[in-house]
């Protein structure tokens, strides 16, 4: 097995080798040539399983920057590379259940039914149609009043904790597959909702958009982190930031990068989410851009992401800085014409 494994990484590593040299004077060649790279070095590649489950709650109270974007394509690109993903939709416009394809119209058991009345996780999650080994606890149009619902409620901030607890207690008594990952997909805003996603995660991944309203918003969120680890789950950690809407053509955008890995060095991922027309259409065809257009430049660098993630917690793999297309943001945006 691991003969094979050394056989596959050598044979990657000489098609890299083959490519052709670009530099600073020429960018679109640069570009494609980090796509081409990205594509040899990643697909078909299995990514490592974390030693435990890893609950990551996706949040930015800012709305726009691709929390749901993220959520998703990280999701499908880690099922994609062999792990077990669950995603709870817990916003109420449930577009991340629409993006991975799963049934959310009002009446399907959905996050409402386990938040509002106690229903178990495990006659509501549905696997997606696209992507084997991924998992999504739908949202439906109920959950737009479980905020005011859940106001007089018994525990009403960990209620999605004991939901999933229970959950992957089920999966272990009946003999499936353990979850490696479990996405939570926030509203742009700090409602119980969102406290609720918070009290259930271990770690907290934010999506930030490079321009300069996107660093207003995350001084809030990190004070709201910080009061959520003080008074109910000391546990949380921002682990993660992923710069997303990235235009290298501009120099707000780099400003923006810049100041953000200054400032959070070990927790901003090397990789960079470009803009791509081919991401914003996904969801209209019920996809991620992980099914919907594989190779285009959006998928790839949501694929790098995700083995970047998934190689932060796994032991023995190494610094993440040896990730694949590290050394370099796309040259430019892509339209993925």
């Amino acid at each position: 097995m691991n003969a094979s494994i050394d056989a596959d990484d050598a044979r990657r590593a000489a098609l890299v080798q083959s490519l052709p040299a670009a530099d600073a004077d020429t960018p679109l060649m640069a570009e494609l040539q980090l796509d081409a790279r990205r594509r040899i070095e990643l697909r078909g590649r299995r990514f490592p399983r974390p030693p435990a489950t890893r609950v990551i709650t996706v949040a930015n109270q800012k709305g726009g920057v691709g929390k749901t974007t993220t959520t998703v394509n990280l999701a499908a690109a880690l099922a994609q590379a062999g792990l077990q993903v669950l995603v709870l939709d817990n916003d109420p416009q449930g577009n991340a259940s629409t993006a991975l394809g799963i049934e959310h119209r009002a009446g399907t058991p959905s996050i409402y039914e386990v938040l509002v009345d106690g229903a178990p996780m495990h006659g509501a999650v549905q696997e997606s149609p696209e992507v084997p080994g991924l998992w999504c606890l739908p949202a439906t149009i109920d959950l737009s009043g479980a905020e005011i619902e859940l106001v007089s409620m018994v525990a009403r901030e960990t209620r999605l904790r004991t939901a999933l607890e229970q959950y992957l207690q089920w999966r272990r008594d009946n003999g499936h597959e353990p979850i490696d990952y479990v996405f939570v997909d926030c509203p742009p805003s700090l409602g119980l909702l969102t406290v609720n996603a918070f009290v259930v995660a271990r770690e907290v991944l934010i999506p930030i958009q490079c321009e300069y309203y996107a660093l207003e918003g995350l001084s809030q969120l990190l004070k709201t982190i910080d009061l959520i680890q003080a008074h109910l789950n000391p546990a949380l950690e921002v682990s993660t930031i992923l710069l997303t809407m990235y235009d290298a053509r501009t120099n707000l955008a780099q400003q923006v990068a810049d100041e953000v890995r200054t400032h959070f060095p070990e927790r901003t991922l090397r990789t960079t989410v470009p803009r791509s027309v081919r991401i914003s259409e996904a969801p209209s065809y019920g996809q991620t851009v992980m099914t919907y257009d594989a190779g285009s430049s959006g998928a790839l660098a949501y694929l790098e992401a995700a083995r970047e993630l998934a190689e932060r917690a796994a032991p023995g793999t190494g610094s993440t800085n040896e990730t694949v297309g590290a050394t370099a943001a796309p040259a430019a945006t892509q339209e993925d014409m």
